[in-house]
């Protein structure tokens, strides 16, 4: 079902700000792209081998195959561990709760199409509900640069638009086809771009500990998490997918207190309501239609 799929994912990527922040001092923010999506990669090319039903491939198919997963993967990745060397992951998380309203704003004004009404009420409300999370229940302030925060807001416009793209144009493909092709699509944008800049990358590995980092945020976060993302998208809708970027800052925030043992304010349990309230509008009919 594309709720517990939601839940499951948010756990996944709610964690990924943290990985990313545990790669950045061994290795550049472009390089973390690459081998993100390579460990994703080779995570999914078992699952693409074994499947039935990939969708019909034809060459001028290319240009969306590509174009429109790497919107989701390589360009807003890339802007999202830049943005993470000035941003705390707390911030980040909060930011990254924008994507559904990106998202509503993408279907209206780009693709001319109408929104239900209950889909604007969601996104008001999930919205709200971070806004509470972060504004009352935050443990404590940290700097905001608001470079970095533009950074991140757009590429978390770049995950809003290849979610409503996917829904409208890929929809003939299976949730594996659409995923491995984000993972290549990363690969063939980051790779030049990681030769140019981070030349020596590899020795980021000389601490074995980073492996097993990559093996969760590509294999688990990236390759996993993009089946369970495609699915959601194919399934429930491109607004009540981006409604993980509501349920992404809560996970963050549950996971510091039990795994972390960082405080918790009441905010966050009021926001909580706020953000399961926003997903049962996502969900209702005609909504993610």
């Amino acid at each position: 079902m594309p709720v517990i799929a939601l839940f499951m994912l948010s756990i996944l990527w709610g964690s990924t700000f943290y990985f990313t922040k545990l790669l950045l001092p061994d290795f550049h923010p472009v390089s973390i792209v690459f081998y993100r999506c390579l460990f994703g990669a080779l995570t999914l090319l078992p699952f693409y081998l074994t499947k039935k039903g990939k969708g019909k491939f034809t060459w001028d198919k290319v240009p969306l195959l590509l174009g429109i997963p790497l919107l989701s993967a390589g360009i807003p990745w890339i802007l999202m561990s830049i943005s993470l060397q000035s941003l705390d992951t707390t911030i980040s998380a909060v930011l990254n709760a924008t994507g559904p309203i990106f998202g509503v704003l993408i279907t209206i004004f780009l693709l001319r199409e109408r929104v239900e009404k209950p889909a604007v009420i969601s996104v008001i409300v999930g919205f709200t509900g971070v806004f509470i999370a972060f504004a009352i229940g935050s443990a404590e302030t940290k700097s905001f640069q608001i470079g970095s925060a533009i950074v991140l807001l757009l590429a978390v416009s770049f995950y809003a638009l290849s979610s409503v793209l996917t829904g409208k144009f890929l929809t003939m493909y299976s949730v594996v086809t659409i995923s491995l092709c984000s993972m290549t699509a990363g690969i063939l944008f980051s790779g030049p771009i990681m030769l140019a800049v981070d030349a020596n990358s590899l020795q980021g590995f000389t601490d074995s500990q980073n492996v097993y980092w990559f093996l969760l945020l590509g294999g688990v976060n990236s390759g996993i998490g993009n089946l369970l993302f495609y699915y959601i998208v194919k399934s429930g809708g491109a607004i009540f997918a981006l409604s993980i970027t509501y349920l992404m800052p809560i996970t963050t925030i549950l996971l510091g207190y039990f795994l972390l043992h960082e405080p918790v304010g009441a905010g966050t349990f009021i926001a909580l309501v706020f953000v399961l309230y926003s997903v049962y509008l996502s969900k209702r009919k005609g909504v993610a239609d």
